[in-house]
């Protein structure tokens, strides 16, 4: 019984085909279980089981808390409401908190949710409280014929599959920033460039906040791997461990390019900035010395030059003056240098 769009549980319906090597419950329990999938040898005997909570539903905690077979610590990771990545491992038993999408029924959204997981050498238990596509896809997977070795391979392909969709996103996330590096490149003026900075954070914000759920996952599998019990057979050459340092490699490449740009575009606009002030400095010092003539000659006092009836053509030679002192200012910037 998958999760629908909404969160909802849907009942399978009917069972496994036998290729699948797995039996599927039926309907949904009033004790929260969303399915249980028991997987069998090849002559049928039972290899392992699959159980998955929905920890939304009241009965699940308690259901849970009465599986004896699983210690303190796993019971509180499944039920705890903490969504920070990580693995947990005492004696024999392995709990976890591991990062998906949500399956909201947008398949353009992409909103990070968690999972929880217990898992023993011959069961899985699972739970979460928003729909996870990962879970969701691995559920059809096995139904349309997969048959995980057991629990730990199960958890390494969720693994595997969440590091697919990520970098299938990151993907996307790179091809947007190819309409921002051809604006860059084109030279365009300031104003066309000033939306560029929302477009490059928000591309930088989903990388960081990609790279945050999922170094605390890497580092846990590459520092806790001696720790784990030998019947998981994690190891770095897993497919999981394998595309989730892939997809940080992904991660690093798209911060190092966006933060590129991000210094592109601050140069650019910089530049632009720079030569609106430059032309406004120019225009003021030319326009300084005929200010001072101006007001020179506005003063309020008598015996000034050219005033009066006595000087009809006065403002004629005022106007010269103010000519010849923005000519002489210009010729000296130019000798000096400074135009």
């Amino acid at each position: 019984m998958p999760d629908n769009a909404d969160g909802n549980v849907q009942p399978a319906g009917v069972e496994a085909e036998p290729a699948t090597r797995a039996r599927g419950a039926e309907q949904p329990r009033a004790d929260g279980l969303s399915w249980a999938l028991q997987f069998r040898t090849a002559d049928g005997q039972q290899d392992w089981e699959w159980q998955h909570f929905d920890l939304v539903h009241a009965q699940a905690r308690l259901t849970i808390e009465a599986r004896t077979e699983l210690p303190a610590f796993a019971q509180q990771i499944l039920l705890g409401t903490d969504e920070s990545p990580r693995i947990v491992t005492d004696g024999s038993v392995v709990a976890g908190v591991l990062p998906a999408y949500a399956r909201t029924g947008d398949a353009q959204a992409f909103e990070l949710t968690a999972w929880h997981f217990a898992m023993l050498p011959h069961c899985l238990i699972t739970g979460r409280r928003r729909a996870a596509r990962t879970l969701v896809n691995l559920w059809e997977a096995v139904k349309s014929g997969l048959a995980p070795d057991g629990p730990a391979s199960l958890i390494d392909l969720c693994l595997a599959e969440f590091a697919r969709e990520m970098r299938a996103r990151l993907a996307v996330l790179a091809a947007n920033l190819d309409p921002v590096e051809d604006m860059l490149i084109e030279q365009r003026g300031a104003g066309q460039l000033n939306d560029l900075g929302g477009r490059l954070g928000v591309i930088r914000r989903e990388a960081t906040r990609l790279k945050r759920v999922l170094v605390p996952l890497v580092r846990a599998l590459d520092e806790d791997e001696e720790e784990l019990p030998a019947w998981t057979g994690f190891s770095e050459h897993g497919t999981g461990h394998r595309m989730m340092h892939g997809a940080l490699d992904d991660i690093a490449a798209l911060s190092d390019r966006s933060r590129s740009l991000q210094d592109e575009l601050t140069t650019r606009l910089a530049e632009e900035t720079n030569r609106r002030l430059y032309v406004v400095s120019v225009v003021t010092t030319l326009l300084l010395p005929a200010t001072f003539v101006t007001g020179y000659f506005g003063m309020n006092t008598g015996g000034l030059p050219w005033g009066g009836d006595a000087a009809p053509l006065g403002t004629l030679y005022a106007t010269l003056l103010c000519a010849v002192a923005v000519l002489g200012t210009l010729l000296l910037l130019r000798w000096k240098r400074l135009l």
